[in-house]
């Protein structure tokens, strides 16, 4: 009744319509935008003399990332699309203090050591992810990657009072471009590489009338396997519509939808004992008396989103309203898996049967010009997430699903007010309530109020500094595996940070840093281990107390005449378990008490070197080179030799060419050059790992 394998699409439908785009700088030039996300390019002859200027929606308005008193970065949709970045983990690789670490799907993020290795429906991340304003807590998104991006804001630290539950570490906003009203416009790239990779994105901006314009973009993504046995593979396409209608300066309405598939095997694991060689670190298990039968498997996924945004300027306040709706399902099916007991050679998941989402946040918001900033708003969200045969060893049964639900309602404010000559007092707080079922019977109410309180001084034009305190909570849960069941508590963290934003030399320096700590209650983590009979053992626990201080710089610069631009960063973390004690499958303990968090090495240093070199047709050709290093690691809250990350240090290069008029160009990467192969999960005696060595080109052009 299985399909016991799944052919790889041979042709993307989007793949036409980038071919024909790729040829549109040989056609008459329609009119040319310059993305207001990223600064214009600009060629040695006419070197950028200031580092440009940032805009970001973190405090839920625009305003200069040099001026929000919160700890971020933000990443560009030009130098994501034009190096390649088509994964979640490639995006956020340069960011400091965040840890990308691995899943049954995508990607979870870990930021200042605080993330979640718990699974969907049982538990939620620590780190609020949105795409355009909508939260999700599925990863399937990361493993598609992210198509006609404007940017990518990192918010690290506590964000309970804007952001809500599921924020304790910070929140990450995924933002896509807009239709722009009266502009003819377009982009395209192609992208081709190691493992047969073809990569193909398309956006295109259509004005339908003095009020209204459409957008519609899309990718497609074929790679084969990192994985002996296929696994690792990437086969994907997404496509998004956003319709603008905007009569006049006091109403925008912006209507979206978007479908991501996700197909191929999909994520694959190795034998935690084939790490240990950097010749066996992509070798699968193989099966022992068929070879050949654990390279039987797919995935299908299908995603869906509607949502819209409607602003409306009332005179006295800005109203927002922020509707969404998400709907998935999918299967994985493999012929024979490595961490099965022998005669159990078939798994069928439906991952998940149906997972269920919608939400409204509406909120009102001061004027830009008003010398009190203030917002306050209402948000709801409703989430079902039901998978059949969870983790199942045997023939699948009606008692081995798991159905969840979960309701969350809130109120939340937060208002900047004046008290002298460049100083400003900020304040908020949330009141959040949320309902949680299982499919065993278990409810769960967790209620929280959440603030912040702070201060923000200007040091003069360009430089201010900010002191917060501030709170934020994720809510408990339920282990609804076969025969674990449970409830654990909710999380807190509580927390105190010095912070500085600065430029300097006349805008050509910036240095941004921050001091911090945290006292973080109840932390919830899971330890997964195959017993010999088959069944998955797991224990989801509270952690009563950890303390996580540590401390980030940042800077950037440009140097003197044609000599390019440099970019570091350092971070130190010490982030250290409490009272945690684990029982092993025979009823032995241990502790871990004082061991450091998972996800959380103690140092890190990352950096970067831009050269523009101006040629002789005109156009310019930037060398780039980005290098990284961090100290080791555990991947996993079971923490021994097997799910231990050494130190290691990754580089990427790459040569980009711009055209004189930037209608086009040509980058040539290779991402990881020194070719080491890092762990990024480990689960029961199974090992995830990263991507190896790639080189590619990436063709995009703007029309």
């Amino acid at each position: 009744m299985f399909r016991t394998d799944r052919p790889r699409t041979a042709f993307h439908p989007l793949s036409l319509a980038v071919a024909c785009a790729l040829l549109a700088p040989a056609l008459p030039a329609l009119a040319q935008n310059q993305d207001a996300a990223d600064p214009p390019q600009e060629s040695a002859s006419a070197p950028r003399r200031q580092l440009q200027a940032v805009t970001v929606t973190a405090e839920r308005r625009a305003a200069n990332i040099q001026k929000t008193g919160i700890a971020m970065q933000a990443v560009g949709g030009t130098e994501i699309a034009q190096q390649g970045l088509s994964s979640g983990s490639e995006i956020l690789k340069n960011v400091s203090n965040v840890e990308v670490q691995g899943a049954a799907r995508g990607n979870v993020i870990a930021v200042r050591g605080i993330g979640s290795d718990l699974p969907p429906g049982m538990g939620e991340s620590a780190v609020s992810t949105n795409y355009d304003g909508i939260y999700n807590f599925r990863a399937e998104m990361n493993t598609l990657g992210f198509f006609d991006l404007e940017r990518v804001e990192v918010l690290r630290g506590p964000q309970g009072t804007l952001y809500g539950r599921n924020a304790a570490a910070g929140a990450l906003n995924y933002v896509t471009r807009d239709p722009v009203l009266g502009r003819q416009q377009g982009n395209a790239s192609l992208e081709l590489g190691s493992q047969n990779l073809m990569r193909t994105e398309a956006g295109f901006n259509l004005p339908l009338s003095d009020t209204l314009a459409l957008r519609l973009s899309g990718a497609s993504i074929s790679r084969d396997g990192y994985l002996s046995d296929g696994f690792n593979d990437a086969q994907a396409s997404g496509a998004r519509a956003k319709l603008l209608y905007r009569p006049d300066d006091t109403l925008r309405l912006v209507l979206g939808a978007e479908r991501i598939h996700l197909g191929g095997k999909g994520p694959g694991f190795i034998p935690q004992a084939n790490w240990d060689s950097s010749s066996t670190r992509l070798q699968a298990v193989v099966h022992p008396t068929t070879p050949g039968l654990e390279k039987v498997g797919y995935q299908d996924y299908e995603g869906t989103k509607l949502w819209a945004q409607l602003d409306l300027n009332l005179g006295f306040a800005n109203l927002t309203v922020l509707p969404g709706w998400q709907d998935a399902s999918g299967v994985v099916y493999r012929k024979y898996d490595g961490s099965r007991p022998a005669g159990s050679e078939e798994q069928y998941n439906a991952d998940p049967a149906v997972a269920r989402q919608k939400s409204l946040e509406v909120r009102l918001a001061s004027p830009a010009a008003s010398p009190i900033q203030w917002v306050a708003g209402a948000y709801g969200y409703d989430m079902l997430n039901a998978q059949t045969c969870l983790l199942g060893t045997t023939a699948c049964a009606s008692s081995n699903n798991t159905h969840d639900t979960t309701t969350s309602k809130a109120l939340f404010g937060q208002i900047s007010v004046p008290v002298a000559e460049g100083t400003r007092l900020i304040t908020g707080l949330r009141l959040t309530r949320d309902h949680k079922t299982a499919i065993d019977g278990s409810v769960g109410d967790w209620d929280s109020t959440d603030g912040k309180i702070g201060l923000e001084h200007d040091l003069g034009a360009k430089a201010m500094t900010y002191l917060t305190w501030s709170t934020a909570y994720r809510p408990g849960g339920f282990n609804t595996l076969p025969g674990n069941s449970g409830t654990f508590d909710a999380e807190k963290l509580r927390s105190l940070e010095l912070g500085l934003k600065s430029r300097w030399l006349d805008d050509t320096v910036q240095l941004n840093a921050a001091v911090f700590r945290y006292d973080y209650r109840n932390y919830q983590a899971v330890d997964f281990a195959m017993l010999d009979t088959g069944t998955l053992h797991a224990q989801f626990l509270n952690v009563p107390k950890q303390t996580v201080q540590g401390m980030e710089a940042e800077a950037q610069a440009l140097l003197p005449g044609q000599a390019g631009k440099v970019r570091a960063s350092f971070t130190w973390l010490d982030a250290t378990l409490g009272n945690l004690t684990q029982t092993n499958p025979d009823g032995s303990t241990y502790s871990l008490a004082g061991n450091p968090l998972p996800h959380a090495p103690k140092l890190s240093v990352k950096a970067g070197y831009e050269l523009p070199i101006e040629v002789a047709t005109g156009g310019t050709v930037t060398l780039r080179a980005d290098a990284r290093h961090s100290q080791k690691q555990y991947v996993s809250i079971t923490e021994n030799a097997y799910t231990l990350q050494p130190s290691y240090t990754q580089a990427d290069l790459s040569a980009n060419y711009r055209s004189a008029d930037d209608k086009w160009g040509l980058n040539v990467y290779v991402k990881n050059v020194t070719d080491y192969v890092p762990k990024v999960a480990n689960f029961a005696g199974y090992t995830m790992v990263g991507a190896p060595r790639t080189a590619g080109v990436v063709f995009n052009t703007k029309f």
